[in-house]
């Protein structure tokens, strides 16, 4: 077929868009959890979920796009750290758009995007 691209063994359009959205939200993660070990203000709930659930979230993401054959214990431990993300960021948002905590109710629904595209890819990841 001319112009076709071919793949390893393993590797899937599909597997590509998650290792650069992994690698994405990693350095998302990674960064704002830099930037927010300086910043002032916050509770220590909202700085725990910036600066440990979500980089925690995405080096599980990057394992599991990384790693082809990975164990269902390791896929289950990647699915936990995601569906953990995802609610924290979600309870954040409410927490803010309440006005019990200050900021930008939709911001923390942005860091809940990857994680969720993640995690649908996870339920069509095979174990091994």
């Amino acid at each position: 077929m001319a112009g076709a691209v071919v793949y390893p063994i393993g590797v899937s359009h599909m597997r590509i868009l998650i290792i650069v959205l992994a690698l994405v939200q990693f350095l998302l993660a990674g960064f704002t959890s830099a930037v927010g070990g300086f910043a002032d203000g916050g509770e220590i709930w909202e700085r725990a979920v910036l600066m440990g659930i979500h980089p925690m979230a995405a080096i599980g993401l990057l394992v599991m796009a990384f790693v082809p054959g990975l164990k269902p214990a390791g896929l289950q431990i990647v699915r936990g750290l995601l569906v953990i993300n995802i609610i924290a960021d979600l309870v954040l948002a409410a927490l803010i758009y309440g006005g019990v905590s200050r900021g930008d109710w939709w911001l923390p629904l942005i860091f809940s995007v990857i994680p969720a595209i993640g995690l649908g890819y996870s339920f069509g990841k095979k174990a091994r």
